[in-house]
């Protein structure tokens, strides 16, 4: 039988590049961790979902959206910390052994959670983590400069010919718990999910702007068909 899932979404308050980006209003008034917990609030019940943040008031917050909070320890939310430390940690202190959904709120485009789930179930017998990534066909040169998968003048390909390369952003991450608590949010043998939206990764201010207006754009005229 396959274990239940636990939902954990890390939400510090202590972001340097775009300060406090997680709980800041996005679209109307909801942040991004409130239009994250909504998404997986049409998959999970509230109370296997988890916010993870070194912040006390986060707490009043999760209560607000009915989920639950987990109290980080401050080094745990540094940028110096090694990443896959914090998830690990953060896991082990996650209650209950099922299997772990890490969640970031930065790409708020994302919304393919039920299809991600149903894949887990088939694939977990042979896979110890289901990772989200992003297929992209571009024009890309290396560390020196030499084109990738084409090339310049009469080698030029036709950009729909181009190689596929794979964008990680570390969006959404299904691992058993024993893969989350030793080697984070990647496993040794991951199934990689192909997601369908633009992706966007909020790292800066022109970036939680853009996708600002996409999201405004696509929660009123849905995705182009």
């Amino acid at each position: 039988m396959t274990p239940t899932i636990r939902a954990v979404i890390p939400a510090k308050a202590s972001s340097t590049r775009v300060p406090d980006k997680n709980f800041r209003p996005f679209h109307g008034t909801r942040s991004l961790l409130d239009i994250k917990v909504g998404q997986l609030l049409t998959v999970l019940p509230a109370e296997q979902i988890y916010v993870s943040s070194e912040e006390p008031a986060c707490a009043e917050h999760a209560k607000r959206l009915g989920i639950n909070f987990l109290s980080r320890a401050p080094e745990l939310a540094r940028n110096e910390t090694p990443y896959a430390s914090v998830v690990s940690q953060i896991c082990r202190d996650t209650p209950g052994d099922d299997d772990i959904m890490w969640c970031h709120v930065t790409d708020p485009l994302f919304d393919q959670y039920a299809e991600c789930l149903a894949l887990w179930q088939e694939a977990r017998d042979r896979n110890d983590s289901l990772v989200v990534v992003y297929p992209r066909q571009m024009y890309l040169l290396d560390h020196d400069h030499r084109p990738m998968g084409f090339g310049f003048g009469p080698w030029h390909r036709p950009s729909q010919t181009l190689p596929m390369h794979y964008q990680l952003g570390f969006t959404l991450s299904i691992l058993r718990r024993s893969t989350a608590t030793t080697l984070g949010p990647i496993g040794a043998n991951p199934y990689w999910f192909h997601a369908a939206n633009q992706p966007v990764d909020i790292d800066t201010e022109d970036d939680f702007r853009m996708a600002q207006a996409i999201y405004a754009y696509l929660h009123e005229h849905g995705p182009a068909r």
